[in-house]
């Protein structure tokens, strides 16, 4: 069955499809690379923080890019918004890492600013040939700190590197690195994929997660409300 919010407007940009252990959470803002909004945010939180019957939750963006970050719109209405854009994002990712259920992300075109903090909040992170990934976001006041808690336990030495550099890197380089897990053509499916996670233990599943959540630090939430704390009073430049 299929589930899309649309209560109001900020729902029409956020699809779900639920199936008996499956979520799947769709941006979808195709026009403007599927931009992030405060209820954008906020949804895609809830809707992780309360998949507890899941066993594998997969996030994907329509159209030609996964996620093209903060919608700058938004910004150049209010600038003052960032810290609150910034603050919907981490409690993303939180919700993501924290998440019981193997969080799977699945990048085509570009994953950038926020949408690359999304993608490596993941479990799992699927790229499609030709995308890039990155955080070109210091022209414009803001810092990619926010997303140092789930990039750091996943790249290590080299997500300074990709943090400082304000520069776009492509999937296939973050494959060698690691960041990026399967390599996949643009037309290709993942359902063999998604067949073979949600055929594991269930139960075995998500007390790894688990583990690997407490050996990580992630359930301290520290880690995440830090950057935040640190990232208050940015002022954003306009392009």
């Amino acid at each position: 069955m299929d589930f899309i919010l649309a209560t109001d407007d900020m729902n029409d940009y956020l699809n779900i499809h639920r199936t008996d252990k499956l979520l799947t959470i769709t941006l979808n803002r195709p026009d403007s690379r599927n931009a992030l909004t405060l209820d954008m945010l906020s949804s895609l939180a809830k809707e992780v923080e309360t998949a507890a019957t899941a066993d594998l939750v997969i996030l994907q963006g329509e159209g030609s890019a996964f996620c093209g970050g903060f919608d700058v719109t938004l910004l150049k209405k209010s600038t003052a918004m960032i810290d609150d854009l910034i603050a919907a994002l981490s409690q993303a990712c939180r919700a993501m890492r924290r998440c019981p259920a193997t969080v799977l992300v699945d990048v085509q075109g570009a994953a950038v600013a926020g949408g690359c903090a999304l993608a490596v909040s993941a479990d799992i992170v699927v790229a499609r040939h030709g995308a890039q990934f990155g955080y070109p976001v210091h022209k414009l006041g803001i810092s990619p700190a926010v997303t140092i808690p789930t990039l750091l336990p996943a790249l290590g030495g080299a997500a300074r590197a990709l943090l400082m550099s304000g520069q776009l890197q492509s999937a296939e380089s973050l494959y060698k690195m690691g960041l990026v897990h399967h390599l996949l053509e643009p037309t290709s499916s993942i359902e063999d994929m998604t067949s073979a996670l949600l055929n594991r233990g269930s139960h075995a599943s998500k007390m790894t997660k688990m583990w690997l959540n407490e050996l990580e630090g992630v359930m301290q939430d520290n880690r995440f409300d830090g950057p935040v704390e640190g990232s208050k009073g940015l002022q954003f430049h306009q392009p």
